[in-house]
């Protein structure tokens, strides 16, 4: 009978020392074995994610790291759904995904509020785009996120017998998050390719530094105090035409332009712009024990723009490219201010595209040539003059999406 012998160096089961457990052959680059598919060691020479050495594994044909790899975020994933309210309970399917953020709004008869539900915040927990009111409970609200969609309760802000609606969809970690230390203040994030939520408590100080989860430089952040009235603050890469933008804020429920935020340092974002892992908050956004949730976006190619444009006052106005054909447009006007108008393929289901509602407003959707865009295969264009898209020398920001 065959004699099976394991090496003390390859095997280390001794539970007397503080070091006991499996331990794999270590070494540098020089001295790999003649590798066999499947072989796994730790190479000394490597570094990964700031270990001094990196497992390996030979894959048959060479060696590859194996530890201390950041996998990739869930691809982005972006919906919007029209339904009709019951008046009574439904579940609203054909989502695709386990959505993790859904905005809906009542487009009519009736005008009602904005109704902002995550998963981080967890179901029934709303927040309302056009006023300052705090996180808040509604029981017959948004009542489950669900693996094609989401359930809705009889509440007639969102499910009214008789009214039409409907829900922007997005998709992060399908409501698994994680701890994230690379700011000041730990965060609780969950993240998609291009989109995180991010949820953190105050500390109380002028400046601070909050980990934002996403693989580049924000472009748009936008804020909401939960445990109190408080305005959402939002930030865009191109306030102030992109410079000094830190020292400006934006606020979502209002139909204010950029306001310059006073202050050392100023009181919203410290003055400081993003960066790849954190965005800074001062004062206003990081009162002492108070709860904060903030949705965070960058650009992604082919399905995410972000960024601004100059109105020329022309009927046939600016053509602004994106890479691909819209489903969702934002606009707000930066240098006076206007509506935070929202767009989309789903309600103007050809061009010109002039089914509108407000993101700061109660209204009821509304149709008007002074809001015709069109949607095309590369880019979205202006086709009317006036203060909302294209008064000549404003400045606009916009904010895109593709389904």
């Amino acid at each position: 009978m065959a004699t099976t012998k394991v090496r003390g160096e390859l095997v280390d089961l001794n539970e007397s020392t503080s070091e006991s457990g499996l331990k794999m052959p270590s070494g540098t680059n020089n001295n790999r074995p003649t590798a066999v598919a499947g072989q796994i060691r730790n190479n000394t020479n490597e570094t990964s994610e700031g270990s001094a050495s990196c497992e390996e594994y030979y894959n048959g044909t060479s060696w590859q790291k194996i530890n201390n790899v950041t996998p990739p975020p869930p691809a982005f994933g972006f919906k919007i759904m029209l339904y009709s309210g019951n008046g009574s309970t439904q579940a609203i399917t054909g989502v695709g995904f386990k959505p993790d953020f859904v905005w809906v709004k009542e487009r009519g008869p009736s005008a009602e509020n904005h109704n902002l539900f995550d998963s981080t915040r967890g179901a029934t927990k709303y927040l309302q785009s056009n006023n300052t009111k705090a996180n808040s409970t509604g029981p017959q609200l948004l009542t489950s996120f669900d693996t094609d969609g989401f359930t809705l309760g009889s509440d007639n802000e969102i499910n009214d017998s008789g009214s039409i609606y409907v829900a922007w969809c997005w998709k992060a970690n399908g409501g698994t998050t994680e701890s994230n230390t690379n700011g000041g203040i730990t965060s609780t994030v969950q993240a998609s390719e291009g989109f995180s939520i991010v949820r953190w408590t105050g500390t109380g100080s002028t400046s601070n530094t909050v980990g934002h989860g996403l693989a580049s430089v924000p472009e748009l952040i936008i804020t909401k105090r939960l445990d109190g009235t408080n305005d959402w603050y939002t930030w865009h890469k191109d306030l102030n035409s992109g410079t000094n933008s830190a020292d400006y804020f934006l606020k979502l429920n209002s139909s204010d332009g950029e306001t310059l935020n006073t202050g050392s340092p100023p009181s919203v974002w410290a003055g400081t712009e993003p960066t790849s892992t954190v965005f800074s908050v001062g004062s206003t956004l990081s009162g002492s024990s108070e709860e904060y949730i903030a949705y965070c976006f960058h650009s992604v190619t082919g399905k995410i723009a972000t960024g601004a444009y100059v109105g020329d006052g022309n009927s046939s106005g600016p053509t602004i490219s994106t890479g691909f054909e819209p489903d969702y447009l934002l606009v707000h006007r930066l240098d006076t201010g206007d509506g935070w108008r929202i767009l989309d393929s789903a309600r103007s289901t050809s061009n010109p595209r002039n089914d509108y509602l407000d993101a700061n407003l109660t209204a009821a959707e509304g149709t008007s040539v002074f809001s015709n865009v069109d949607f095309n295969s590369t880019d979205f264009q202006i086709m009317n003059l006036g203060s909302t898209y294209n008064n000549s020398g404003g400045r606009y920001m916009y904010f895109a999406i593709k389904e």
